[in-house]
């Protein structure tokens, strides 16, 4: 009977390891993922700046080809209807 008890209680702390184990093993995964995550939301912030950075420059090209005024043209005209 003692050894029984023995065995029970070798192969509980035995399958005890295992699971812990597993539990590490899972988190050390989910750290994993999240850094992959993390580089993946890194990488389209950049590219979105790029993007937007892009659409910016020709869109101020198209504006002033068009000969739409811009901010410092609006500023310039208060400037100019206060001063009146």
């Amino acid at each position: 009977m003692f050894r029984e008890i023995l065995y029970l209680t070798v192969g509980a702390a035995k399958r005890a390891e295992k699971m812990v184990d597993a539990f590490i093993e899972d988190g050390r995964k989910e750290l994993e993922d999240k850094s992959l995550v993390g580089l993946g939301k890194e990488h389209l912030e950049k590219r979105k700046e790029q993007f937007k950075d892009m659409f910016l420059d020709d869109f101020r090209k198209v504006a002033n080809d068009l000969g739409l005024a811009t901010k410092d043209d609006i500023k310039e005209l208060k400037e100019m209807v206060k001063g009146n």
